[in-house]
């Protein structure tokens, strides 16, 4: 705040005024925020290099901050045109996370249905409500304890909050594009979280400070990071934190447990078959001693982190899992089987039969994709201009005087979303005891499988509507 005074001072009619605030601002370094190094040590900054870091921060960007909160924005770090100096400019094109990407589509794009209660919501209700970031937030994860909640945003800003009050715990600032990613360690120590600016940066839990930042490309130009994970190793040299970049790549950190401190070199996995192949999905086993990454290509690579020197990760595997890109891969809980999940409609279990040989279950849940009700137009229909906004929204009475939706809504009232062109597998899990996996679609469907002989136990489609799940 001190800073955006002296800034907004800096030039105009009041000029003159805005020189002996930043004397008094020179002689106590309080008065401005400390910048903290990536090894987390704090160092005293001045309104000069504030000025420098942050370049978009205009001098009027007080005003529009008092502006946004007099109109009702009540957070001042994200009031106003910019966030902590950022553009508005749109998230990267690098960013390709398979979940992610799609709901960044639908931003601003449809209106997506909403989802009708059900008598399992029944059982929840709203504890507290978390507001603080500007942009749309993809990336959440509550920490091992279940005390804090965890959330990464397109405003470039990772959150901790309070599960209990709601209220913000942290801030952690430093990444200059959306985070892509956040992942937690088994030992609830280390927060990492990536970004489609290259980088993947290491926080302290319980402090926030900053431990390192890992960057896939320190030459040339960045490609932004799509995904990272923790080992859930239980010894120092299988102790990895993983990352997909986009240039197709997995790379692999080794991190100490005591030292809270990450190696700077990776080791570098190639999981790709072919060149223009991209990395879509990858997971530990419960163990650490198994890698596996999938591919854009369909493509599965399993390595073994145990196979030759302790750490070091060999090919075991490479199948052509799927004929479509992979969506999601995940493990059992015991760590033997391997669940994948494909855009071309079907899921995949993978047994190890031994040697380079690994057997799959498949689960069809490819159905008819539903047919999309278009609006009628009325014989009185105004064909001169555009409807008004809530001409759709309206709703007709029937003979007997009830009120029926019309055909641009559905039985819960939610406005129609966009016709599907085909079905796919977008989500896959295990049950907690490995007895069942979950499936679900892009049109609402989730069903559940038997791994072992592929039976399919239930299926449900309805609850969701025509909404992607």
């Amino acid at each position: 705040l001190n800073f955006l005074i002296a800034h907004y001072l800096s030039q105009g009619a009041l000029r003159e005024a805005a020189e002996p605030l930043r004397r008094l601002m020179e002689q106590k370094p309080m008065m401005l925020p400390p910048r903290i190094d990536w090894q987390g040590q704090r160092h005293r900054s001045d309104y000069e290099a504030l000025a420098r870091s942050h370049p978009h921060v205009s001098t009027n960007e007080l005003l529009r901050v008092m502006q946004a909160r007099i109109s009702g924005d009540t957070s001042l770090m994200t009031s106003g045109g910019t966030v902590l100096g950022r553009t508005r400019r749109r998230p990267s094109d690098s960013v390709r996370n398979a979940l992610t990407t799609k709901l960044r589509r639908r931003q601003g794009t449809t209106h997506v249905q909403q989802l009708p209660l059900t008598m399992a919501g029944g059982m929840y209700r709203q504890l507290v409500r978390c507001h603080g970031h500007k942009y749309p937030t993809f990336c959440v994860l509550f920490d091992r304890t279940g005390r804090r909640m965890i959330t990464g945003s397109d405003d470039y800003l990772v959150k901790v909050w309070c599960t209990r009050t709601g209220y913000l715990i942290n801030t952690l600032k430093g990444h200059q594009d959306v985070v892509t990613d956040i992942a937690l360690n088994t030992e609830n120590t280390l927060l990492a979280s990536a970004s489609a600016d290259g980088t993947v940066r290491v926080w302290n839990v319980r402090t926030g400070e900053p431990r390192t930042v890992l960057v896939a490309h320190a030459q040339g130009r960045a490609k932004g990071i799509t995904g990272v994970k923790f080992s859930p190793a239980a010894c120092d040299e299988l102790r990895f934190v993983a990352t997909a970049c986009d240039d197709g790549l997995c790379r692999l950190y080794r991190w100490s447990r005591s030292r809270l401190a990450v190696d700077a070199e990776p080791i570098v996995v190639d999981g790709r078959s072919q060149s223009r192949d991209a990395v879509s999905s990858f997971a530990f086993n419960h163990t650490g001693s198994r890698f596996a990454v999938a591919t854009t290509g369909g493509y599965v690579s399993i390595y073994s982190m145990l196979a030759d020197t302790l750490g070091a990760p060999r090919l075991v595997a490479r199948m052509a899992a799927h004929e479509e890109s992979i969506t999601t891969l995940v493990f059992s809980a015991d760590g033997t089987m391997l669940l994948t999940g494909s855009i071309d409609g079907t899921a995949r279990v993978w047994t190890c039969s031994g040697g380079m040989r690994w057997d799959a279950v498949t689960f069809d849940i490819k159905e008819p994709p539903p047919v999309a009700e278009m609006p009628v137009s009325e014989p009185n229909e105004n064909l001169e201009g555009p409807a008004e906004p809530n001409q759709n929204a309206e709703a007709s009475q029937n003979a007997e005087g009830q009120t029926e939706p019309n055909q641009s809504q559905d039985a819960t009232g939610s406005r129609s979303t966009l016709p599907v062109k085909r079905v796919e597998t977008n989500q896959v899990a295990w049950a907690c005891d490995g007895t069942r996996v979950l499936i679900s679609n892009n049109i609402g469907t989730v069903a559940a499988f038997d791994p072992h002989t592929g039976r399919e136990c239930w299926r449900r489609r309805g609850a969701h509507g025509t909404s992607e799940v």
